[in-house]
């Protein structure tokens, strides 16, 4: 009997998947991925590496769309993976740095084996589909063709004049020989080499045009830093699509600057506000946020905008108002600022609230800014430069599409 209840438990479960609501942005299938910071060492196999798993949560087969972008949100190159039905794809970014792609490829562009005719590359499961994508002849498998060998240079923040035109950057240079960024990955109707989210025809009201409207993506990221000894690994950041509720020309979408504000991408803002656990000299914030406009390729050595944030109120254990340092902690589209060494918070341990709005209007979008915030943590009873450590998603404040901007007085 027990084992005849458990099994009807997990049949419920796998038939009844978890309640999605358009505006929380929850751990459930969605159309877009977004992984909000990405780092490697692309020449050095034991340095920092990001590893990314995308997985088809549907029995029909997908494409899926992979974006880069530098962390000031510009677009640099992409890539297409074919999942069948329940399939999943986990890649490094150092290999994709190094134009190594995941090796994937639909019915059509299949090479088959003698055990298992037409399935040698992405195999069939017994309940899957695999079908021909035909706009993926010669672009799978593989595709490392179109990528270009100045990726590197274009996330390190060094020129890369295939990107970004002659003496031009995109990034910030660290002077580090780490590769930056953060990266998206749509569900698609297509292989779409070159196609950016920025593109025109990228998006159509209601999924007809390269990307598609299906919630069927699941993901998760794992950073791994081999020289400190520490991984970390967190979900990516689920977002999903409703055209009938993300709809209306002017309303914050996820895609918003790249669709003209036209909600043509039917995809779900994020939050605008956060609240998080800090231990000082040990809590990192993994920060995403909005620029709320297009971003174009600037002079190599200067900066195409910095982010001020609406407000930082840091507490200690006890609820007592902790000074931390205030004004552009968080200036870029994707980064990591640390407690201890940017925000002042050295000593002690409470929580800390931030509200990644901008100080003023700017812009089509206004003071309005969506972004998404995770904790790196080490705990309080650890050395500072301890290998144990974990990550958490941050408690999300309200949501870019209401227009929520929460102020503690």
């Amino acid at each position: 009997m027990r084992r005849s209840a458990l099994f009807a438990l997990i049949f419920l479960l796998a038939t009844n998947p978890a309640a999605a609501k358009i505006g929380t942005i929850d751990l459930v299938p969605a159309s877009t991925l977004l992984v909000p910071y990405f780092e490697t060492d692309f020449d050095n196999p034991a340095g920092v590496d990001t590893l990314i798993t995308v997985q088809n949560a549907s029995a029909s087969a997908t494409m899926v769309h992979v974006t880069m972008w530098t962390d000031y949100g510009i677009p640099t190159d992409t890539f297409d993976i074919y999942l069948t039905g329940y399939d999943q794809e986990t890649f490094s970014m150092r290999e994709i740095m190094n134009r190594f792609l995941p090796i994937t490829a639909s019915d059509g562009q299949d090479f088959g084996d003698t055990s298992s005719p037409n399935d040698g590359i992405s195999n069939q499961g017994p309940i899957s589909q695999d079908i021909n994508f035909a706009s993926c002849t010669g672009q799978l498998p593989g595709g490392e063709d179109f990528i270009s060998a100045q990726l590197p240079l274009a996330h390190m923040g060094l020129a890369a004049s295939d990107y970004f035109g002659a003496g031009n950057c995109g990034g910030r240079n660290y002077g580090d020989g780490i590769a930056r960024g953060y990266v998206t990955l749509d569900v698609t109707n297509q292989c779409a080499c070159g196609a950016t989210p920025a593109t025109v025809g990228y998006f159509v009201n209601g999924g007809g045009g390269i990307a598609g409207n299906r919630n069927i993506l699941l993901g998760e990221v794992t950073f791994l830093d081999r020289t400190g000894g520490r991984h970390f690994t967190e979900p990516a950041v689920h977002i999903e699509t409703s055209a009938t509720e993300l709809n209306t020309p002017g309303e914050y979408t996820f895609y918003a600057s790249h669709v003209n504000y036209t909600a043509a991408d039917n995809r779900e803002a994020l939050p605008t506000a956060w609240v998080g656990k800090w231990a000082g000299n040990r809590t990192s914030a993994e920060v995403w946020r909005d620029p709320g406009v297009p971003v174009a390729a600037f002079a190599c050595g200067g900066t195409p905008f910095t982010l001020n944030e609406r407000q930082i109120r840091a507490y200690d254990q006890d609820g007592g108002v902790v000074p931390a340092t205030t004004g552009n902690r968080f200036p870029r589209a994707a980064g990591v600022t640390r407690a201890g060494a940017d925000l002042g918070l050295v000593t002690g341990w409470g929580s800390l609230f931030l509200n990644l709005n901008l100080p003023a209007p700017s812009g089509p979008l206004s003071s309005i800014r969506q972004s998404w915030v995770t904790w790196r943590q080490i705990p309080r009873d650890q050395p500072t430069n301890s290998p144990l450590g974990y990550s958490t998603h941050g408690v999300q404040l309200g949501n870019a599409n209401a227009g929520d901007d929460p102020v503690i007085p």
